[in-house]
């Protein structure tokens, strides 16, 4: 070889060994940069006439394996959305108490039997009756704390939503900036690992907050879309995403979607059309926020609003059936959404009865609803009238029954019939109007209405119901408007939500069952998880201002604000003496005792609710049962409980995944210091033979222009 290509071949030497070693350097110093993937020299022969006439760097490459790092983003996802919802779910706990405490709700109710079993053996002291008053008020306000907790944590869920879109954004927009350095880098045969580690690094942020999928091309750019397919980075533009949350959350809060719309990358402007993209994130931290706000956080405000609409229910059936002493001089009732001429539906005995303030009859009449089965409420009204004599008045307003003494020293009482006990739906005549009260909430919860598919709907003109499904998702399954104008009963009102192309026939099969409750059922076509919810209800029963949703319970908000705001109705907190203890005395004639004080009937029955079995409805994650109030009431925190284990350990699992498909792609791309140490001696030693190599030419040049 003459002694130019030598001099050639050791000045390529020193050049690959000089960047080998820089590369190397660049190698120890990210020794603990996260996500940095190591680089590796590739070298070529030089060759020319077919004989090799040096070394030549032919690229510097990224040691990674694509498939560990395409798993690693997928872990990422899933770990951070198992971590989010642990989170919350610990928070929950938290709120919730500890399990030993005396002020946690299954402390509150064995503290509320235990003042029951006191009332029941003096109920005329004034002391137990505002020591059970405390205890219930304790019990009711604990209940009412915990469901706006479920909805604080709801309404943090969709902050947390809002609060992570900038940094989404400016993370795909750096994906996209950084593609374009990475192309210019290769088509100018620079360097592109800097530029491909940043955008490495940027993805895997992106990865904790949503699932995605990197698909790579040919120039060396990538593009990002979701799993389901949505795109959120390509050659030509990146999306942005944007949320606008709500302020005050409740049961009822209609959220918003998160939407997703493309960037033009010279203007910064949005392009094209919006789209929701709630139901395509299907992990990441926007994940867990979306399965704990519609899903997690809802599925236990529905439990707790079962356990909140029985105990309402039961209290106040022993209290409608029972009276204080002496009784209130009026009985005003909650709004049923009926009107005056709609059919009774009550079976059994009813008695309506005036007692002055000694507890002494002053007027009675009992109606037999079994005798007069067609008779509407408005008779009912009449028939009860005429039967006192003009001693009270019971009326039915606007959907409200009432009952007034005439006298301002008499009160007003309605019993139920030993033998045959009036019912609708299950309750009796004073509960089912709720005229007597004990207990009040935001909603009652249970909407057993006992209308029957003939009656009369007596809905206002110019309503409609909105209604819309989701799936387990959130995605948009369905969205309708219907209107009522040309139906005349409820059956109608069944008929339309069932027609297959203006209702929801096509995933819903809607039905009333005995108690005139509406049965939702879904069909073979509703996907799993799918979810029926009220977008808008302008419907007015028989003018009443009930809709048809509050009426029938349609939507989750309903049953779980069974839990919002319940207590104790104002006016028996301030005088316990309306506590209602004492059972009207049914043969009692005028001017005799009816009503006893210290009389312990009610107060028993109000006992007897400890161990009373009672039916559950399927809430939440909780199936249908037969169980004590207690026994349920341990449920529902049971189920607090068994939830925020399986965060727990979905969160455990996840993030050891995780770290076993990271510990594998670092065994690949992570930095070695030893290898990289070797590598630097390897180099060195290259470098210092090239040097030699050169140095040796230099001197036989020396000597060769010495003999010249």
């Amino acid at each position: 070889m003459a002694l130019n290509g030598i001099m050639f071949t050791s000045l390529t030497g020193l050049q690959v060994s000089q960047e080998a070693l820089r590369v190397t350097s660049d190698n120890i110093a990210n020794v603990n940069t996260p996500n940095y993937a190591r680089q590796a020299v590739r070298q070529e022969a030089v060759l020319a006439g077919g004989k090799s006439n040096g070394v030549d760097i032919q690229a510097v490459e990224r040691v990674v394996d694509r498939f560990l790092e395409r798993a690693a983003l997928g872990a990422t996802s899933q770990a951070e959305r198992s971590k989010t919802m642990a989170l919350l779910h610990d928070r929950l706990q938290a709120a919730l108490g500890r399990p030993d405490s005396e002020s946690n709700l299954s402390a509150r109710m064995n503290t509320l039997f235990e003042s029951l079993g006191a009332l029941a053996l003096n109920p005329g002291d004034a002391v137990t009756r505002q020591q059970f008053l405390a205890d219930l008020g304790a019990y009711t306000a604990e209940v009412s704390r915990i469901a706006s907790a479920i909805q604080e944590l709801r309404g943090d869920a969709s902050a947390e939503i809002a609060a992570r879109l900038p940094e989404i954004n400016e993370t795909i927009k750096e994906i996209f900036d950084l593609n374009r350095d990475v192309v210019e880098q290769k088509v100018l045969s620079g360097e592109p690992g800097p530029a491909e580690n940043q955008r490495d690094a940027a993805l895997a942020r992106l990865a904790e907050n949503l699932d995605i999928r990197v698909i790579e091309n040919a120039d060396g750019s990538v593009d990002v879309v979701t799993t389901s397919g949505v795109s959120l980075v390509s050659k030509a533009s990146y999306a942005a995403l944007s949320y606008k949350g709500p302020g005050n959350v409740t049961a009822g809060t209609q959220f918003p979607p998160i939407l997703i719309s493309r960037i033009n990358p010279f203007t910064g402007q949005p392009t094209g059309t919006v789209r929701e993209l709630d139901g395509d994130i299907r992990s990441g931290a926007l994940r867990g926020l979306l399965d704990m706000r519609d899903k997690d956080l809802v599925n236990l405000s529905l439990a707790l609003g079962e356990l909140a609409a029985r105990v309402a229910d039961e209290i106040n059936a022993v209290h409608n059936a029972n009276s204080a002493v002496p009784p209130p001089n009026t009985l005003t009732g909650d709004v049923v959404g009926l009107d005056a001429s709609a059919p009774h539906r009550f079976t059994g005995v009813a008695h309506f009865a005036v007692v002055d303030q000694n507890g002494n009859l002053v007027a009675k009449t009992s109606y037999d609803f079994d005798a007069n089965p067609t008779a509407s409420i408005a008779s009912v009204v009449a028939a009860v009238n005429a039967g006192l004599g003009g001693a009270a008045t019971l009326s039915f307003t606007n959907g409200v029954m009432q009952f007034q003494a005439t006298s301002a020293t008499n009160g007003v009482v309605i019993a139920q019939d030993d033998t045959r006990p009036s019912a609708r739906a299950g309750r009796g005549f004073a509960q089912f109007f709720g005229m007597n009260d004990l207990l009040t909430a935001r909603a009652p919860g249970l909407y057993e209405t006992g209308v029957a598919a003939g009656d009369a709907h007596n809905l206002q003109p110019g309503g409609q119901l909105e209604l819309a499904v989701k799936d387990a998702l959130g995605k948009s399954l369905a969205d309708v408007t219907i209107s009522f104008g040309g139906t005349t009963t409820f059956g109608d009102i069944v008929t339309a939500l069932n027609d297959p192309t203006t209702g929801l026939g096509n995933l819903f099969q809607f039905s009333l069952d005995s108690a005139g409750r509406l049965v939702i059922t879904p069909t073979a076509n509703a996907p799993s998880g799918a979810r029926l919810m009220v977008v808008n209800d302008t419907t007015d029963l028989a003018g009443t201002g009930v809709s048809l949703s509050r009426f029938f319970g349609i939507g989750d908000p309903f049953r779980a604000d069974a839990a919002a705001d319940l207590r104790i109705v104002e006016e028996v907190p301030a005088d316990a003496g309306l506590l209602a203890t004492a059972r009207l005395k049914l043969t009692a004639l005028p001017g005799e005792t009816a009503l006893f004080k210290g009389d312990q009937t009610g107060a028993l029955a109000f006992q007897a609710l400890e161990t009373k079995v009672i039916n559950f409805s399927d809430a939440g994650e909780l199936a249908a049962q037969a169980r004590t109030l207690s026994s349920f009431n341990g449920a529902v925190i049971g189920n607090f409980a068994v939830l925020a284990d399986r965060a727990q350990q979905a969160r455990d699992d996840t993030q050891n995944q995780k770290a076993e498909i990271e510990q594998r792609r670092n065994s690949v791309s992570g930095v070695n210091l030893d290898e990289e140490l070797a590598n630097l001696v390897i180099f060195q030693n290259s470098y210092n033979a090239a040097a030699r190599a050169l140095s040796t030419v230099q001197q036989l040049y020396d000597a060769l222009l010495a003999v010249l």
